[in-house]
């Protein structure tokens, strides 16, 4: 089976990303290290009571195979729970909602 031009550019495309624009270190699992966007979102999760920050994380869920909701992602030397679900686009680019580990 061959693999359609175009995906093996999204494949090399995500990569770069990675390597590139990464602004933090991931590993799943105790898995090889890669690069993710991590980024802080303003949040009002009580309607406009309070307001909070979520912490988004983005990457090619290839780096972190069977990763799921409720499963732990180490970002930077600090455990983090996966709060969203996992659903990667076409490419197989994914973006999570993660928090802390109490």
């Amino acid at each position: 089976m061959t693999t359609a031009p175009f995906a093996a550019l999204e494949s090399r495309l995500n990569s770069a990303v990675q390597r590139r624009l990464a602004n933090a270190t991931a590993t799943h699992n105790g898995g090889a290290p890669f690069g993710v966007l991590l980024d802080r979102n303003p949040t009002e999760p009580f309607g406009g009571a309070a307001s909070a920050a979520e912490l988004v994380c983005a990457f090619d869920l290839a780096s972190a195979p069977g990763l799921v909701e409720g499963g732990v992602l180490v970002i930077n030397g600090v455990a983090h729970v996966v709060a969203s679900s996992v659903e990667p686009d076409a490419s197989g680019w994914v973006s999570v909602t993660v928090y802390p580990k109490a």
